[in-house]
C-alpha cells in the first residue's frame, strides 16, 4: 500500500542528530534526559508517543466522518511506559487518554464506542507490541 522513508544523520562529536522524511523540514533529535540528552529537544521516545496520539486522532476522525458523527474537539494524551525487560529496554504499557468534546448529544455511548474503536483501527497501535489501555473522557457541551 505504501512505503515510508526517513533519513537520519549524526556525527561523532555531537549529541544531536538530524532526521527528515520526504521533502519535510528536518527535526533535531537527541537522547532523552534519562539517557544524557537535553530537555529541549524531541527524542525518539517522544516521537513514539506522538505517533500514537496523532494516528489515534486521525483514525478517530476518519471513522467519525464515515459514521457521520459530529464532534467539537479531541485532545489525546499518551503515556508510554519504558521498562527494562529480559530482552532489554522496551515500551511495555501505553495509556491513551482521549478527551472528546461533543455538542448536545442525547447519549455519549456511541462516541465512547468510537473512542475505543479508534485504538483498534489505528495503524500505529496495531503495529506495536505493547499493552494498550484507553481511558476516555467525554464532555457534552451545551449549545
Amino acid at each position: 500500500m505504501g512505503i515510508y522513508n526517513s533519513n537520519s544523520k549524526a556525527s561523532s562529536d555531537k549529541i544531536e542528530l538530524i532526521t527528515t522524511a520526504r521533502s519535510l523540514n528536518s527535526m533535531t533529535l537527541t537522547p532523552p534526559p534519562e539517557f544524557g540528552g537535553p530537555e529541549d529537544h524531541w527524542t525518539p521516545e517522544d516521537l513514539f508517543s506522538a505517533s500514537i496520539s496523532s494516528c489515534y486522532i486521525l483514525t478517530f476522525k476518519a471513522i467519525a466522518r464515515a459514521k457521520k458523527m459530529e464532534w467539537n474537539t479531541l485532545e489525546v494524551d499518551v503515556e508510554a511506559k519504558l521498562e527494562k525487560t529480559e530482552s532489554g529496554l522496551k515500551f511495555t504499557d501505553v495509556k491513551i487518554m482521549p478527551h472528546l468534546e461533543i455538542c448536545c448529544s442525547k447519549s455519549a455511548d456511541p462516541y465512547l464506542e468510537l473512542l475505543y474503536k479508534a485504538k483498534d483501527h489505528c495503524l500505529v497501535t496495531k503495529s506495536m507490541n505493547c499493552n494498550f489501555e484507553v481511558l476516555p473522557k467525554i464532555k457534552i457541551k451545551a449549545k
